[in-house]
């Protein structure tokens, strides 16, 4: 210990004394002035300051303790030129969208822009050798760059004439005519809704069962149907629920249903208990419980005008929906006329009204028409109909009329 002692003050004596003996000739030249020989190398060095400077660029710096490591990839006296952009980079072992856009964009974040004029990228996060990228858009409908055709060689390469004109035999003829179908003005689709009277919603088939081990059913699952009506394999049927039981609003008797279309099922095999069936297609879930029964007549189709040819009247039954009682435009809508009162699709019912809005007073007060109805599906005592025009809302047990020519 003394021994180490002894050593800490010999050092801090020569510390002191270094540093004494610096400030004492700091002082004698700052008395003094400069020197014949510092003026010497003063002018030396400031006649040949930019001969001095280019010499140093190409030596590396250096300090107390030694060379200081220049990085790597940077050579001595040359300054990093920025990379020229051209309009394709192709892609090399290492490198990504990001890397590219902080490379020859200044900043990475342009990446998902560079990706969308890359459409054949499928996935940003992996880009692979060969793989080419444009950083510009183009065009798709026009040529970026004219390529000059390639000759076409033989088998013992001679080269091969091609015609200016292919023969008339040999080109691709139609036979008959083709058909282009315009959609009908004022011609609208029918939707996944629809009713059902009470008859026919008795004789619907139910979904009982099925191997999916799951509660909610879908496409290509085996379900076990029973049904009311004969059915061969082959057959379709629609599947649905029930949303509401529709009431006459002037007669209060019971009226049908407002059903909702889930999907379809094709029935595989028939036994005497149930029916084999396997769900073709769904537009909601399906679940067990649910009811099978015929197709409606229009479903999922678009309806053109149809004339009218009578004079019917009747009343709005139901909105379709979970909607309020009072609806608008483009909105379906139940009535209580159908197939065997000579309603047919495409017809078109006017919705009128009469009375004081406030005293509801009718009597010896016009009509007022309020909007329109095109009929979408036919029941026989019912059809769907979707409101094509209306002055203000169309409300459920409001008076209808299909007039002839209109």
């Amino acid at each position: 210990m003394k021994m180490i002692r002894r050593a800490m003050i010999a050092l801090s004596v020569v510390g002191l004394l270094t540093y004494a003996q610096g400030a004492r000739a700091q002082a004698e030249g700052d008395e003094g002035g400069p020197s014949e020989d510092d003026s010497a190398a003063v002018d030396a060095a400031d006649s040949g300051f930019g001969a001095d400077e280019r010499a140093n660029d190409d030596v590396a710096p250096t300090s107390e303790f030694g060379e200081v490591p220049q990085p790597a990839g940077i050579e001595a006296g040359a300054a990093k030129a920025p990379p020229q952009l051209a309009e394709t980079h192709n892609v090399e072992r290492g490198d990504t969208l990001w890397d590219l856009c902080g490379k020859y964009l200044n900043s990475p974040w342009y990446w998902p822009k560079i990706w969308s004029y890359n459409p054949q990228i499928s996935n940003p996060h992996w880009i692979f050798p060969g793989n080419e990228l444009r950083f510009y858009p183009t065009d798709e409908n026009l040529p970026t760059n004219i390529e000059v055709g390639r000759q076409i060689a033989g088998m013992d390469g001679e080269d091969l004439e091609i015609p200016d004109a292919l023969d008339e035999s040999e080109l691709v003829k139609t036979v008959g005519t083709i058909h282009v179908k315009r959609n009908a003005p004022n011609s609208v689709w029918s939707a996944f809704v629809g009713f059902l009277s009470k008859d026919e919603h008795a004789r619907a088939g139910k979904i009982v069962n099925s191997e999916a081990e799951s509660v909610l059913l879908s496409d290509f699952d085996k379900v076990y149907v029973t049904l009311k009506v004969p059915a061969n394999p082959g057959d379709g049927f629609a599947v649905y629920r029930t949303v509401k039981a529709i009431e006459h609003p002037v007669t209060g008797e019971p009226y049908g249903y407002a059903v909702e279309i889930l999907g379809g099922v094709t029935i595989s095999a028939t036994s005497p208990t149930v029916a084999t069936a396997e769900i073709s297609h769904t537009f909601r879930p399906i679940e067990r419980g649910d009811y099978v029964g015929p197709w409606p007549e229009s479903f999922n189709s678009r309806v053109e005008p149809t004339p009218n040819d009578a004079d019917i009247k009747g009343y709005v039954l139901e909105t379709v929906g979970d909607v309020l009682s009072e609806v608008g435009e483009h909105t379906m809508v139940f009535i209580d006329r159908g197939r065997n009162q000579g309603v047919q699709k495409g017809n078109v019912f006017t919705v009128f009204t009469r009375g004081d809005g406030y005293t509801l007073k009718a009597s010896g007060l016009p009509n007022e028409d309020i909007g329109q109805l095109m009929v979408v599906d036919v029941q026989d005592n019912a059809s769907t109909a979707v409101v094509t025009y209306s002055a203000r809302e169309i409300s459920v047990g409001d008076k209808i009329e299909m007039r002839v020519g209109s």
